[in-house]
């Protein structure tokens, strides 16, 4: 009689395997999963950043996204030119640029995945050193995006910070694209 099977020997032996493999894979699959949390809250804000650019284009006026610090955090608005000079912070203050939408909290709507630089996170090409972790809004001194009817904007970038990955959503002057980037291994490709 030739029996066939498998002795306890073995068995432990193919299960010590799975469980390496099991293990080693396990930070892959957190730093995927917090890239892909890091990537739909870009995505979210890339929309934001195109309906901004959409309204100006449709209502023939400047329109802006202002991102304002409040004592629970950050908030945005958009506001709309008013005398067709551009969306400037004193008029704003002063009523002449109005408030079309918001203000509404800054949030990514992903739990691990905030409105911030991680520490030692290179700067965007061509720019050479290291980020501000301090400042994770930089369009300008009145963190506001600005987008002309003609297909301008203001330039900076928004990052967005995960515990495995660097992002940013990046808006070029000329042009208004609007690019979601993504650092990995300290470089920074378009996503």
């Amino acid at each position: 009689m030739n029996e066939r099977g498998y002795t306890l020997v073995e068995m432990l032996m193919v299960l010590a395997i799975l469980v390496v493999f099991g293990t080693l894979s396990v930070p892959h699959i957190r730093a995927y999963s917090s890239e892909a949390h890091l990537l739909g809250a870009g995505q979210v804000f890339r929309g934001e950043f195109r309906k901004a650019r959409s309204m100006a284009a449709m209502r023939g006026v400047y329109t802006a996204i202002r991102f304002e610090s409040q004592p629970d955090g950050w908030h945005i608005s958009i506001y709309a030119d008013g005398n067709r000079n551009g969306v400037r912070s004193a008029e704003i203050a002063a009523g002449i640029d109005r408030r079309v939408a918001g203000p509404r909290q800054l949030t990514t709507g992903s739990g691990d995945v905030r409105v911030g630089i991680n520490p030692g996170t290179p700067r965007m090409p061509p720019e050479g050193g290291m980020l501000d972790a301090s400042d994770p809004i930089q369009f300008g001194a009145s963190n506001m995006v600005s987008f002309s009817p003609l297909g301008g904007a203001t330039p900076g970038t928004l990052y967005l910070a995960g515990p495995y990955a660097q992002a940013g959503v990046r808006v070029n002057p000329a042009s208004a694209r609007v690019r979601l980037m993504v650092c990995r291994g300290g470089k920074w490709i378009e996503r």
